[in-house]
Order: C-alpha cells, then structure tokens, then sequence
C-alpha cells in the first residue's frame, strides 16, 4: 500500500483526476445533443404524408374482397386508447393505426367496444380483422388464433406502490404483496404464470389498478412506464412512486387474424415505412404533450434545468466511477505486492527443497552403501558358522541328545535365516545402485516363465492358476522379472493353507486418457487387515508371523523400489482369510527416476 503523499499516490491522483475531465467531456457534448435534439423534436410536426406501400397481387386481391377492414383497440387504456371527453377514440394505437391507414391505403375502420375482454373476444370469433395494439403471448395465440407483427412500440414496466412503502428492487418482493393487476393484461398473464400463489386483485384496467394501490386497496401494480405516467398526471396521485423496475418489458404490436396472412403482410409493410420520428412524434403528444407547444422561455427554462440536473447526475456517476477506479487500482498494486512476496516464499520454499532433496539423495546413496558393505561383512562370517555347524552335524549329529539336537537345528536355521536377509538386503542395495536397461518386454510370456520355474516348489498342490492376456512394455526385463517373481511367490507361499488356491494375473481396463497401466496378482490366500496395507512395501515389516510364512520381509520393498525406479507406483487391497490383490502401475510412455 502506497503511503499517503508519496510519488506513487499522487500519480494516481493525476491518473484518476486526467480521467475525470476526459469523461466529462463526452457528458457535456452528450447534454449539448440532447438539447438539440430536442430542439428539433419540438420543431418537426407530425408527418402523416410519407412513403406509400406497393401492394403485390395477391394483397391487391385480398383489398378488393375486403373494401372495409375493422380494427379495435382497448377503450379503456390510456394513452395507448380511450375515448376523450367528446367521446372519440385517441390514443398512440389510434394514432398508429390511422397512420398506416394513409401508407397502405386500407379502409380501416374502428370498432367500439366496452372493454379489452371484449376486443380479444371479437378477435377470436373473427368480428374484426386485426387488434391495433397488444402484447404477443403464447396464450393468445393459441387460444385466439392470432399471428402477430413486427414491435412497434416498446416501454419498460414499472413497480407502483405508495410512497410509504419501502422501494422494491424486483418482481420476487411482490409475492407477499397485494397485486392489483388489469384481467386479461399479457402483464397479468405473465405474473400470474411466474407467481401463482401470490395474491392477485384483478381490476378491469392499469387506471383502476393505480387508484386500487392509491386508496391502499392493493399494495402494488405493475405496468409500463407510459400508462404509469399518464395516470399519474391526469389524476393527480400523488401519494403514488414508482419503486422498480422488472425484467418485464412491454413490446406494443398488432394481431391479425390467423386466416388473413395478406392482411398481415400488408400492415408488416405499412409499419416498415414508419421512422422512429414520426413514432416519437406520436408517444410524445400523449405522453408528454408540452413537447408539441410552441417553445417559449418558460420551456426552455424547465429544459435547462432538467439538463442541467442530468449533467450533475453524469458528472456524478462519472466522479464516482473515478474514485472507484483510483480504489481499484490501489487494490491491484497491494494484490501485486502481496504475490510478489508470495512468489519470493515460494522460490526460498523451492531453495530449501532442492537442499533437502540433495541431502535426501546423498543419504540414500549412503544407506545403499552401508547395507552393501553390511552384507558383504556378514556373509563370510555365515559361512564359516555354517560350515562349522554341518561339521558338528556329521561328526556329533548322531551321539546328541535331543536337547543338544534341538539347538544344533535352531543354529541352522537362525544361520539360514541370516542368509537370505544378507541376500535380502544386497539385492536392495543393488536396485538402488542398479541402472535401468530399457527394451519392450513380454509380460505376459515373462509371467508364464516365471509359473514354470516354480512347477517344483507347488508340486502336490491345487492351484487354480488365471494368466490373462497381458500387453507388452517398456521395461528393464530383468528388475520386471523379480517384480512379478516376488509377487507370484507371495501368492503360492500364502495361499497354502487354502484349497484349491486360485491365484489371478491381469491388468487392469484403461481409458483413453490414462497414462499408466495398472498390473495386479490376486490370490484367495491368508489376506491382511487394511488398516496396515502401508506397512506391506516397508523393509522388514511383517503382518504375519515368521512362523507361519516364512520371509526377510524385503520383497515387496524391492518391488517397491523397482516399479518406483520405473516411474511407476505399488498399493495392496486385502481382508483377512479373504486374499489380497496387490497392484502395480507402470507409464505408457518411458519415466523413470
């Protein structure tokens, strides 16, 4: 974190305050447009004289069989359309409508109903031949047999409650609310579709609605931007806000009959020559009239003002928007700091590792020596104990007594067992030092070899062997050899007591992502508690007793260190008198260490 005053800082100052002005400048040249265009929207009249459809043969067809079109609307939706106190219909729709009745040149006629129920009504059964404003639903489409235009109006939708209650930010905080919403509104529809069990009070019209929330009747209602302001100033509530906006929006089209397809493609033409001038030239004579009076001081005085309070907002958000971004910039450079000096932890982490993996490798190499020179030092004086003890056995062997016997035979036994440790332990300090000698091998010709060797050894005993087809690998044949050499004589020495023992040689299914094959032996044999399956491949562990089945306990270590060598890696499953699988993984592709 930069200290306050420093070089740093201040450059950020300057960075964060040159960002400012050169915001601001886009705000005020933005402010300056708006003022003209506004300028020029209250100077343009409403242009009713404009490009004429050209029909195509068939619509020309179409026109002549029907030399009177009907049309309705809703009489009751202001400003989209009402009837005005001398009891005309006016509106946005209306206005749109007899628009594109000058561009198409259709005898457009409207007819008067009660109700908006009423128009989808006639709609239906065919009375009238389009509707002058809606909102497409699946509902109507369906049920109604309506196909609809392209939008040519659209608002957001608004939330409306009073002004004592609290602001609503979305449409989930209205499901403990009362909802006064219009019947048969798409609005209403989609509510009641995403809500049904909140508590709707359904009201004939969007005005009947607001005045509903106003008299504290309902609690909200929810409706475009355009109705909401219109109510609001011809009504006069003012204990009325609007709290939200919903992710609804309100698209403004027109529905035509389902059996009347060049009805629709004629209106699609008429609404296609309409600018977004002459549309914002209608919106703005009902929803906000005073655009249309002449300009006069009074009007450009509430335009300064609103511009001017619109320039302060932007400066606003852009002033806020800038010190968000001095913040921003601050956090990063702290965050740099911080994995700076975590990056520094790690390369010392890495220093130390690096030493430790030296120190590791030189201890290794001196345990390897140690268990080398230990053996070569113990085989001489086995062998002179063993010659010893065979030279007693000839000459005394017979004039013993049974207690003598007794510790003659337990001489040649400890001295065998001496020997096949020192053995034990030479071979693992060879594979320690050994270098691996890589060439495709065989294994499962390697395995049936290895069964074959061993025909003496399980003479007179049932053993079920399985030998599945196993792939070839890159290997040291010879380290490989004494592997499964050590893992096959395990099984056959530990499935002695069991009749017939089966014992299984297989690999492992593989998918195509895999990088290892995984072996395994498994056998039905004396198996082991799980809970000390880590102590198998240790040198000198043992889980049963010398005993019982005999060992040095530096097999499985030497497998161990002959798959590992391979870059490869050992793990056992087992459960007592249950058998055991023990498992070894080599890379398809060559890794050693």
């Amino acid at each position: 974190m930069l200290a306050s005053g420093s070089p740093g800082d201040f450059n950020l100052r300057n960075e964060a305050t040159t960002g400012f002005w050169r915001a601001c400048f886009p705000c005020f040249c933005l402010c300056t447009l708006l003022l003209g265009a506004t300028v020029a929207g209250a100077q343009t009249n409403r242009a009713e004289d404009g490009p004429r459809v050209i029909l195509s043969e068939s619509e020309r067809a179409w026109v002549q069989k029907h030399p009177v079109v009907y049309c309705a609307v809703d009489p009751q939706w202001p400003p989209f359309s009402c009837y005005d106190k001398q009891g005309r219909i006016v509106g946005i729709n209306v206005e749109m409508v007899r628009l594109l009745a000058k561009r198409t040149g259709l005898n457009i006629q409207l007819v008067r109903t009660p109700n908006w129920s009423e128009t989808l009504r006639k709609a239906g059964t065919g009375e009238i031949d389009f509707v002058g404003g809606i909102a497409h639903t699946e509902k109507r489409k369906r049920i109604h047999g309506l196909q609809f235009t392209e939008v040519f109006c659209n608002f957001p939708t608004a939330i409306v409650t009073r002004n004592d209650m609290p602001f609503l930010t979305s449409l989930n905080e209205l499901k403990s609310k009362r909802i006064a919403v219009p019947r048969d509104y798409a609005t209403t529809e989609e509510l009641q579709k995403r809500y049904p069990d909140a508590h709707f009070v359904i009201t004939t019209n969007e005005e009947q609605s607001m005045l509903m929330v106003a008299d504290n009747q309902a609690d909200a209602t929810v409706l475009n931007l355009a109705s909401a302001n219109y109510v609001v100033r011809t009504r006069g509530l003012t204990n009325l806000k609007i709290s939200g906006f919903s992710d609804l929006v309100f698209f403004l089209i027109l529905a035509v009959r389902k059996d009347a397809p060049e009805l629709h493609s004629i209106l699609e033409k008429g609404l296609a020559t309409m600018e977004p001038r002459e549309k914002e030239t209608i919106y703005a004579g009902y929803i906000v009239p005073e655009t249309l009076n002449a300009i006069n001081w009074r009007v450009w005085r509430r335009r300064t003002i609103f511009l001017a309070f619109a320039g302060v907002a932007a400066l606003t958000v852009v002033l806020f928007w800038n010190r968000s971004l001095a913040r921003e910039i601050r956090q990063r450079k702290t965050a740099e700091t911080a994995l700076l000096q975590a990056r520094d932890k790690l390369e010392a982490r890495a220093w130390e590792m690096q030493e430790l993996n030296e120190k590791l490798i030189c201890a290794n190499k001196d345990l390897e020596s140690f268990s080398a020179s230990v053996s070569h030092d113990l085989k001489s004086p086995l062998r002179r104990l063993r010659s010893f003890a065979d030279l007693l056995d000839e000459d005394a062997g017979s004039r013993l007594d049974a207690e003598p016997r007794q510790y003659l035979d337990a001489i040649h036994y400890e001295v065998r067992r001496m020997t096949e440790l020192t053995e034990a332990l030479l071979a693992l300090a060879r594979i320690g030092r050994a270098e691996l000698h890589f060439a495709p091998v065989n294994l499962e010709e390697l395995t049936r070899e290895i069964i074959g060797n061993m025909q003496v050894e399980t003479q007179g005993r049932e053993i079920l062997w399985q030998v599945h087809p196993l792939p070839e690998i890159q290997g040291d044949r010879g380290l490989l050899k004494q592997v499964l050499a050590n893992l096959i004589d395990n099984a056959v020495k530990f499935t002695r007591e069991h009749t017939p023992a089966r014992i299984e040689i297989g690999v492992l299914p593989e998918s195509a992502a895999s990088e290892e094959v995984v072996f395994y032996v498994k056998d039905n044999g004396a198996g082991f508690e799980m809970e000390y399956a880590g102590k198998l491949f240790e040198t000198f562990q043992r889980l049963h007793h010398q005993e019982e089945y005999e060992g040095s306990g530096v097999g499985l270590a030497n497998v161990k260190r002959i798959i590992q060598k391979h870059g490869g890696r050992v793990w056992a499953e087992g459960h007592v008198n249950q058998g055991a699988t023990f498992y070894f993984s080599l890379p398809k592709k060559k890794r050693y260490g």
